[in-house]
């Protein structure tokens, strides 16, 4: 009889087709959506941003250092070795270097301008910022870290404040540049090798990876394991509105009245419920694996977790269920498709990683259903073992089974059903 029940959700959904197309193909869109809107952005790349740098120099980079040597050379006792070095870690030439690297010329054009246009280029609008070297900027520099000068030149930027998303991705850059001129001061003052913080200018081109050396997330595998999670609880809420229109038109009564049980009904719904969420997660990864290559190099963990997953979700659907059937309302199943999903979505990062930045919320997003799932999920992508996801296994089973025995405990008893 539990297949029969079975068989019946399923041809009701299947007489549905605009419950079935939201199902199915609304996270299929909203992988494509999302993916191709924020892949740009959540896998590093930034080609929406575009800013013009303009740079102003008062007086030749190459001509103050000359001017340096001249002055110093004996009286600091500067080999030529160190002159070289010197000469390779200019400011304004370290400054330059920057912006000429491969990620940041992507995103950033340096022109230089003389000092006759700075007047014209502060009225435009076409440059995000503008950044103006004093007259003899490095020799001040050169003479504040060896000749230990207690006042350190500055250099001047100019920001276009319609554009300050740019202006302030350059403000960082300028002010990383600082601490590392800083720290060349600081150096020399203790003694210490000039080549360590030149370390952290070297650009160094390689695969980015996380700890442990797991692969990294794309924004096509993050967000067909987000929309997946998410729409999965609309399962609960589609098979618990189909439950309790069969009590409004009077198929549950006569289901009782024939003498069946009522638990063979419950557990013909969670079961329903179950199998169909499996359906729907196979569906969708199915679709990313064709389409975006999203594959599992664990599938033992990856069909764990899903049925782990899929119990959750027949847990939740069953105690709606119960509540609808005893409250004679389908209000709390409305209220969670409309509202606790949502929220659910947001918590468990299903629309953007929040957790990364606050631990609190990625906590309060693994104590959820969809969250622990996607935490798992992401985990297998990454390439970690079957072992380190073994707690959110065991949480979406220990979830499942609590709502479905709370449901048990809220389903209304033979004689207050009919």
């Amino acid at each position: 009889m539990i297949g029969q029940i079975i068989k019946k959700q399923f041809l009701l959904l299947w007489r549905s087709p605009v419950e079935l197309l939201l199902l199915l193909a609304l996270p299929v869109v909203l992988i494509v959506i999302l993916g191709s809107a924020l892949g740009n952005f959540m896998d590093g790349d930034s080609p929406g941003m575009h800013a013009k740098v303009a740079m102003i120099e008062h007086s030749s980079e190459r001509e103050q250092f000359e001017k340096f040597k001249r002055d110093f050379k004996t009286d600091l006792g500067l080999t030529e070795d160190t002159v070289a070095n010197i000469e390779k870690r200019l400011p304004i030439q370290m400054l330059k270097t920057i912006f000429h690297t491969k990620g940041i010329s992507k995103m950033m054009e340096l022109k230089e301008v003389s000092v006759e246009e700075k007047s014209k280029i502060l009225q435009e609008d076409t440059y995000t910022a503008v950044i103006e070297v004093p007259e003899d900027f490095s020799y001040q520099y050169l003479s504040y870290i060896l000749l230990d000068r207690k006042q350190a030149p500055q250099l001047q930027l100019y920001e276009n404040e319609e554009k300050q998303l740019s202006a302030g991705a350059i403000q960082s850059i300028i002010k990383s540049f600082q601490q590392q001129l800083t720290l060349e001061s600081l150096l020399e003052e203790k003694g210490m090798d000039q080549n360590e913080a030149a370390l952290s200018t070297i650009s160094v081109e390689g695969q980015q990876k996380n700890l442990e050396q797991s692969k990294p997330i794309t924004a096509k595998e993050y967000y067909t394991v987000g929309m997946a999670v998410m729409n999965a609880l609309f399962v609960a809420s589609t098979i618990g509105l189909i439950a309790f229109r069969e009590r409004q038109s009077f198929v549950f009564a006569r289901i009782i009245l024939a003498n069946m049980s009522k638990w063979t009904y419950f557990t013909g719904v969670l079961c329903s419920a179950v199998i169909f969420s499996l359906i729907q997660l196979l569906v969708i990864y199915g679709f990313a694996w064709l389409i975006f290559d999203v594959s599992w190099d664990d599938l033992t963990a990856f069909i764990l977790i899903t049925i782990a997953f899929s119990i959750s979700v027949g847990g939740i659907t069953v105690l709606l269920t119960a509540i609808s059937y005893r409250m004679h309302s389908e209000a709390v199943t409305n209220l969670f498709s409309s509202v606790i999903v949502s929220i659910l979505a947001l918590v468990g990062g299903s629309f953007f990683p929040i957790g990364e930045n606050v631990q609190v919320i990625e906590l309060i997003g693994n104590f959820t259903p969809n969250g622990s799932g996607m935490s798992a999920y992401l985990a297998i992508l990454r390439g970690e073992s079957i072992e380190k996801i073994g707690n959110h296994i065991l949480f979406l089973s220990v979830f499942g089974f609590a709502m479905i025995m709370i449901a048990a405990m809220t389903f209304p008893k033979r004689g207050r059903m009919v």
